[in-house]
């Protein structure tokens, strides 16, 4: 059965630049409940990793901020609430595409080769641990057609051809994380091994680039610090954080 955080609240704007700047905000003067999420349906300034800008029509898609407090993760082993909300939406998005479902490291979501759902974690320490976790999501949903340059967005709409009620969407998702944030408090190896079966390109050869030069390699794993693990062609193992390998094909 699908679990929920008690005294959890929506928070609804009509529009902001960022959802999970606005949530920094917010907790900064007042402690809301666990699993709170602050969603808006024109999000002008949407964020991904390293900057990245995410590209949502007005009331087409979920954009979204939840917060969490996982204070017995260690700020060393932080990059498991990555895989915590990149496994939630794939579970999500699998409710409704049969097929081709994984998670892209760090924590995409993918269809095959298409983007479907992007995700921003921001982690905040004291001492060796996590007081507060805020994860920025949007998940593209009824969006017929992409004007940025981004090279492979898809919808669920495009998918299916159906519309769906997002605030029926929103509560599936909030329920997927608590599910999965509840996994991880009691098995968190379930989440890693989770994450490694559904995770794109895993244990396939594929091409990459790092530092100008490219190569073919085999993702073999994901260390404990969220680096991407792996074995080229020539056998030679390799360890990479974000921003310095580019996948290709």
């Amino acid at each position: 059965m699908s679990q929920i955080f008690p005294d959890c609240k929506t928070i609804r704007i009509l529009k902001t630049t960022s959802t999970n700047c606005y949530m920094q905000q917010m907790s900064n003067t007042e402690k809301l409940a666990e699993g709170s999420i602050v969603v808006t349906d024109n999000q002008t300034q949407g964020r991904g990793q390293a900057s990245n800008a995410w590209e949502s029509a007005p009331e087409a898609n979920l954009t979204f901020s939840i917060i969490l407090y996982p204070l017995s993760v260690k700020a060393s082993e932080q990059f498991i609430l990555s895989k915590v909300i990149s496994l939630a939406v794939y579970d999500f998005i699998s409710d409704f595409v049969s097929a081709g479902v994984s998670v892209k490291w760090p924590n995409d979501v993918y269809v095959d080769d298409k983007k479907i759902a992007g995700i921003l974690i921001e982690n905040f320490v004291t001492g060796e641990y996590l007081t507060k976790t805020i994860a920025g999501i949007g998940v593209n949903i009824n969006q017929q057609q992409f004007e940025s340059d981004a090279p492979n967005p898809v919808s669920l709409f495009q998918l299916t051809n159906k519309t769906y009620r997002l605030e029926d969407c929103l509560k599936a998702i909030q329920e997927r994380i608590a599910d999965r944030y509840h996994t991880m408090i009691e098995d968190a190896e379930k989440i890693n091994s989770d994450y490694l079966q559904h995770l794109y390109r895993f244990g396939k050869m594929s091409r990459y680039r790092a530092d100008g030069v490219y190569f073919d390699a085999i993702i073999t794993g994901i260390n404990r610090y969220g680096m991407l693990e792996l074995t080229t062609a020539n056998n030679e193992r390799k360890a990479f954080g974000f921003r310095e390998i580019k996948f290709l094909y």
